[in-house]
């Protein structure tokens, strides 16, 4: 890809594993279609169950569509399953998609298919992808509304707080190393942040959530800390279905989530894509 400005389109919580209303079969829900509107494809997670064939099987279609499709898990994609077989699963899939990228030809194309799971992605000589979940840091002060109240713990086999608090240290550890790393060995770089969970809390959810004691599920405040540097140009999060567009101290922060069913979340457009 060349070094000029990159156009990547962003997509995020098609939640395509929830028929839509009036519709009985699971299968209507994968069938999801959209305008491309660039080369790159960001799918940034709650894109559908991976106990779901479907789900699959609406990739592939994708990967034939883009150049590059970047998908990376959010905490629904597990849901009716446990974490280390939706990984896996997903593994697989990336590894039979790097098989069909290598034979793919101009007349029968194939994008590149890359996980992000802690995952940099040099797309040109100028800009970087670093993404990864992040997952949140949770309020101990909440813990046990939060314990009932999210439904990763009873739908995630053998999820509990404890895992969930060891996977946001891991991720934000690997974040806050990697964007160190790039600011200081490469300078020249403009850095993409994707992850499922939100970088800070003001302006990403819905303000009638504003007190909610389940909140820190969904967002943790990162601004000013190590991942908040200069050559980070765009965060671009999900979870929380609140479409939005901001800047903030130098941060571009994007969302861009449709929702359940035929349910669109508030400002989502399909077509949204941002430029680096």
């Amino acid at each position: 890809m060349s070094d000029g400005p990159v156009r990547i389109q962003i997509l995020s919580d098609l939640h395509l594993e929830v028929p839509p209303p009036r519709q009985s079969r699971l299968a209507d829900s994968y069938q999801y279609t959209f305008p491309v509107q660039a080369e790159i494809l960001a799918l940034l997670g709650d894109i559908g169950a991976t106990t779901d064939d479907g789900l699959f099987d609406w990739l592939h279609a994708q990967l034939k569509r883009f150049k590059a499709v970047f998908f990376l898990s959010g905490n629904h994609e597990s849901y009716g399953s446990s974490m280390e077989e939706s990984n896996g699963r997903i593994i697989d899939f990336a590894h039979k998609c790097q098989a069909m990228h290598e034979l793919a030809t101009p007349r029968e194309p194939f994008g590149r298919f890359i996980l992000l799971d802690r995952t940099r992605y040099d797309i040109s000589e100028t800009v970087t992808i670093l993404g990864c979940t992040l997952w949140s840091r949770l309020d101990p002060s909440r813990h046990h509304a939060i314990h009932l109240g999210l439904n990763d713990f009873s739908q995630i086999q053998d999820f509990t707080p404890s895992v969930y608090h060891s996977l946001f240290e891991r991720d934000l550890a690997w974040l806050e190393r990697s964007i160190s790393d790039i600011s200081a060995e490469e300078p020249h770089r403009r850095i993409v942040v994707m992850t499922h969970h939100a970088p800070t809390v003001e302006g990403t959810s819905n303000p009638q959530y504003q007190d909610s004691p389940l909140g820190s599920g969904f967002s943790t405040e990162l601004v000013g800390g190590p991942c908040w540097k200069e050559q980070v140009k765009v965060w671009a999060f999900a979870h929380t279905h609140w479409p939005c567009d901001f800047e903030r101290e130098g941060v571009r922060v994007v969302s861009n989530p449709k929702g359940y069913g035929r349910g669109v979340d508030r400002g989502f457009v399909a077509e949204k894509v941002v430029e680096v």
